[in-house]
């Protein structure tokens, strides 16, 4: 076991027990000794999503990860493809996601009109990737009203591809998933 994860697990005890991390750290140094684990974080779901291009809130993120380790193969352990794999399918389900809950998608997003290069940018790597959804959305809002007809895209950094697309007809703003080439055949 790295150190650092041991270093985080007595300081998770310890506040969960009220007591000072380093009274715990002896013991937990002791018990990793004789043993090997390597771990696989949420942050470690978040970075293979970015990397497929792919927006995740942090409870499925946490289901992903559950998932991966469940249906592992033991002799060929967990590696970035397993996570890679678990993402394949996995669909944010925008329409179901309650307003309130916008600000736990995990992602860095980009607004642009079509045929626009100029993108507009919500967050950064590595360190601002949570809350960022709503100021996209907001901005891809407000570029539709500004557009009428013209379709305006939401993305994720990295992703040449649209997630969503916005277009302003008949005063109304409607949102619909992007479907790729491979999804629509």
């Amino acid at each position: 076991m790295y150190d650092h994860m041991i270093e985080e697990m007595a300081d998770a005890i310890a506040k969960e027990l009220h007591l000072e991390p380093n009274t715990i750290l002896p013991s937990l140094h002791r018990f990793w000794r004789d043993k090997i684990a390597h771990v696989w974080q949420v942050e470690d779901i978040y970075e293979a999503a970015r990397r497929v291009g792919k927006a995740v809130t942090r409870e499925d993120a946490i289901g992903l990860l559950q998932d991966v380790f469940h249906h592992h193969d033991s002799s060929l352990g967990i590696t970035w493809d397993s996570l890679d794999a678990a993402l394949e399918d996995y669909r944010l389900p925008l329409t179901a996601l309650p307003e309130e809950c916008l600000s736990e998608v995990h992602g860095i997003f980009k607004v642009w009109r079509a045929g626009n290069l100029i993108a507009n940018q919500f967050g950064l790597y590595p360190n601002r990737m949570d809350g960022n959804l709503p100021q996209a959305l907001s901005l891809a809002r407000k570029m539709a009203k500004d557009h009428p007809g013209e379709q305006v895209h939401l993305g994720l950094e990295d992703n040449p591809n649209p997630w969503l697309t916005l277009t302003l007809i008949d005063d109304e703003i409607h949102i619909e998933e992007y479907k790729s080439l491979e999804e629509t055949l």
